[in-house]
């Protein structure tokens, strides 16, 4: 049976519009940081953390100090710290950076004047083993990913131990090396693991809830996630850095979108180590290799539908 042009435009428009809404990534907003060891410049970063004024830490590991940025980019101090790994904000604003080398958590002020530390190296209770992630929860609890201990610490504020969860295996609640954390208002606290590639939840006293990921690079699926955080919009947003891309998820680990690529670009990835969002939930990755910080916009509206000028366009 013969249709009009118009008919099949319409009919077309429908079929097209009534389909799930096609996933874009967050645009691109601005970078900072190069290679080098000047202020400003980096090499092989891996903490990252931001705070309540958007000013924004990163733990540039082998100049062995942390640099202060504004929200913008700007250079504003740096002190000496080791081997810094990950970072994270504390309930009273200081910041909260792992010492590689010696096992242990180091807290600054936010002018980076030294407040303390607590750990050390071993397997007992507040002990660690090569840790790698910090994080606080909204009740102002720290964590901490002790990767070759294959388990997450929980902390008072203060540094005092209140318990562990975790064991080496592949079975729920366990880990191959557990590698970052992220905290959702709801209590859950997310943890990627690093060599089982995939992300655990649990509630915040260790109790197993679901996970999602598998090994490979299909959506959804990961190889070797090193960050993860959860935005104010409750969205779960996973560094994939063995796929060199972002990846997003709901709470419940459903697939939403992922951006990103292999390259020095724009939006693209080499070994980026980290992420966090700011107060207007733009999102930073730590993009370690390349040396610099690639900020995006919120990811609030993270689906666009085709216009129906795009559409006219198409079918004319």
């Amino acid at each position: 049976m013969h249709r009009p042009r118009a008919a099949i435009l319409v009919l077309t428009l429908f079929a097209i519009t009534s389909l799930p809404a096609r996933a874009a990534g967050p645009a691109f907003q601005f970078a900072f940081g190069t290679p080098g060891t000047g202020p400003g410049q980096l090499q092989l970063p891996h903490g990252l953390a931001i705070a309540a004024d958007g000013s924004v830490y990163i733990g540039d590991t082998a100049n062995g100090r942390v640099q202060k940025f504004d929200a913008s980019g700007s250079f504003l101090a740096q002190w000496s710290a080791s081997t810094p790994g990950g970072a994270a904000i504390d309930g009273s604003g200081n910041l909260l950076v792992i010492d590689v080398n010696f096992d242990r958590i180091l807290r600054y002020s936010p002018t980076g004047t030294f407040l303390g530390s607590f750990g050390g190296s071993g397997a007992g209770n507040g002990q660690f083993a090569f840790p790698l992630d910090v994080g606080v929860d909204g009740s102002g609890f720290i964590y901490v990913a002790d990767w070759l201990n294959h388990r997450i610490q929980k902390f008072t504020s203060a540094g005092t131990f209140v318990l562990s969860w975790g064991s080496q295996g592949s079975g729920p609640g366990q880990f191959g090396q557990p590698s970052s954390l992220a905290f959702a208002s709801d209590g859950s606290v997310y943890v990627t693991d690093m060599t089982l590639d995939r992300v655990q939840r649990f509630t915040a006293d260790g109790v197993f809830v679901s996970t999602f990921g598998s090994s490979g690079s299909a959506p959804g699926q990961m190889v070797s996630p090193t960050g993860i955080v959860v935005d104010g919009n409750g969205f779960v947003i996973v560094m994939d850095a063995g796929n060199e891309r972002v990846e997003v998820f709901r709470p419940d680990g459903s697939f939403v979108l992922e951006f990103g690529g292999p390259g020095s670009g724009q939006a693209q990835f080499n070994n980026a180590s980290a992420l966090d969002v700011d107060p207007q939930d733009r999102l930073y990755v730590l993009d370690k290799d390349n040396a610099r910080v690639q900020v995006f916009a919120n990811l609030a509206t993270p689906v666009r539908r085709e216009s129906w000028g795009e559409l006219k366009t198409r079918f004319k």
